[in-house]
């Protein structure tokens, strides 16, 4: 769109007509949407049939969002406000943003039907600051959107999380989109954000997901560079939970992007040389090699249970994932403090599989179909890493990690339990830090050291990580 005219026609709860092609919204918003056709073209059947299709939820939305906020930045009149909503809509995507003046800005864009619906309110008037801040978030409202209009809905909250905080105070998003299918239900997505926090909440027919980081000390926290590193480390981790429990993927997806996207929390490329004297209850270069480099967090990811079996309907199919971090920073001084950091995840699950394979059995309640496996997965997994200073000189570091895991399988025939075994495993090691970080590679800022404090959910990966650690 080459321009967007004024708001003075926006009314509250305003409804339009959708039609193909060009979003409604933005063609209202759009001054050049007012213009006559300069030419005429004949369309072939194909097309005309094309463009009275129904609309998708990501070609509805397309753009509009961006419109919205790009004319608060125009300097476009905003009524105090808005009429009420219908009670029932198909879909529906709300931003509340609240400056730090303290006025507060909702925007909403939903449709009934064919009908488009947007809304926009202010409780005060925007100075031109706020409005150009607001305007900013654009792209970032506009990647929300069309992440969650997708034919398969999708986190995308980073843009949300880059806004201008001299002038914004917290962001609050909202999404509800109707999926298909034969049975009505919705995925729903709700994003908050402010100065100590960042919470995502999912849900929807396959499950529930909530990530939680806490912002409140950013000074604490790694560089861009050891952050992705930790990221990536516990994408992994929850790979291999879910490739373990048989976790959906989609929902694991939906949990990963929203992990990804809540902790890229620093604002540095570098970390603070090793000679550089830190301010009051700031890390140093020796506290940040051995943390994780990313702020405290809680996650949790929960699978709507099924139970497939109609023979024997107490047997579940379920997956519960939870993993979180806690930092700690004690100490009468800068100087003799201890610094502290915790991780740990644990999973649960539960899932049939065919004798001897390890895709899901088909039931049709006949004795014929009661030939399989039913696993019982309970794992954890834990990382502490204890720093202590005394007179400003690290005296004491060690790194403790373990792992364990345990699998029962229950083998039936013709519905008949004829096993029932348990496969545990366990593995734990205590490393002496203190050699690492007091190395020449370590000051030079080129060891390994970062590497392998990173939570490992697998005794067996523990194992390697022991090997590596006893070998350096």
């Amino acid at each position: 769109m080459s321009s967007i005219s004024s708001l003075s026609n926006w009314q509250p709860a305003a409804r339009v007509p959708s039609g193909r092609n060009v979003n409604p919204i933005v063609a209202q918003l759009d001054a050049a949407a007012s213009l006559p056709p300069s030419t005429v073209v004949k369309l072939s059947p194909e097309a005309i049939a094309a463009a009275s299709a129904p609309l998708s939820i990501s070609e509805r939305y397309k753009d509009a969002g961006a419109a919205m906020l790009k004319q608060l930045g125009a300097g476009s009149a905003i009524p105090a406000d808005h009429a009420k909503l219908p009670e029932s809509v198909d879909n529906k995507f709300t931003l509340n943003i609240t400056t730090r003046s303290g006025t507060k800005v909702e925007l909403t864009l939903a449709n009934v039907d064919d009908e488009m619906i947007y809304q926009v309110s202010s409780s005060a008037d925007l100075n031109d600051d706020e409005r150009k801040a607001l305007s900013n978030l654009a792209a970032g409202f506009q990647s929300a959107i069309d992440g969650m209009a997708g034919a398969d809905p999708q986190v995308r909250l980073s843009g949300l999380t880059q806004f201008d905080s001299k002038f914004v105070q917290s962001i609050d998003f909202h999404s509800e989109v109707a999926l298909s299918g034969s049975q009505p239900a919705s995925q729903t997505l709700d994003f908050h954000i402010d100065g100590t926090q960042r919470k995502v909440s999912i849900g929807g027919p396959d499950g529930q997901a909530e990530v939680n980081v806490d912002t409140n000390s950013l000074q604490n926290v790694g560089t861009r560079q050891q952050q992705t590193k930790a990221i990536n480390n516990y994408l992994a981790q929850f790979d291999q939970a879910a490739s373990r429990g048989h976790g959906d993927m989609k929902l694991m997806t939906m949990f990963k992007d929203a992990f990804s996207d809540m902790n890229r929390t620093a604002t540095t490329e570098d970390r603070p040389s090793s000679y550089t004297a830190p301010s009051s209850w700031q890390l140093n270069a020796d506290d940040h090699a051995a943390l994780t480099g990313l702020s405290d967090f809680s996650a949790s990811v929960s699978q709507t249970p099924k139970y497939p079996n109609p023979l024997k309907p107490q047997q579940k199919d379920s997956f519960s994932y939870d993993v979180s971090q806690l930092t700690s920073v004690d100490g009468p001084s800068q100087d003799d403090r201890t610094v502290g950091q915790t991780q740990q995840s644990h999973l649960s699950a539960q899932y049939h599989t065919a004798l001897g394979k390890t895709s899901a059995p088909s039931f049709d309640g006949t004795l014929q179909t009661q030939n399989y496996e039913y696993h019982k997965i309970e794992d954890n997994a834990g990382s502490n890493v204890s720093l202590n200073y005394r007179h400003g000189k690290l005296v004491k570091a060690t790194l403790e990690q373990m792992a364990s895991q345990s699998e029962q399988v229950q083998t039936f025939i013709l519905g008949k339990l004829k096993s029932d075994r348990t496969i545990p495993s366990q593995q734990s090691l205590v490393h002496d830090l203190l050699p690492s970080l007091t190395s020449y590679e370590h000051r030079r800022g080129d060891d390994t050291l970062n590497n392998n404090v990173f939570l490992l959910g697998s005794p067996g990966a523990l194992v390697a990580r022991k090997q590596q650690l006893e070998g350096q």
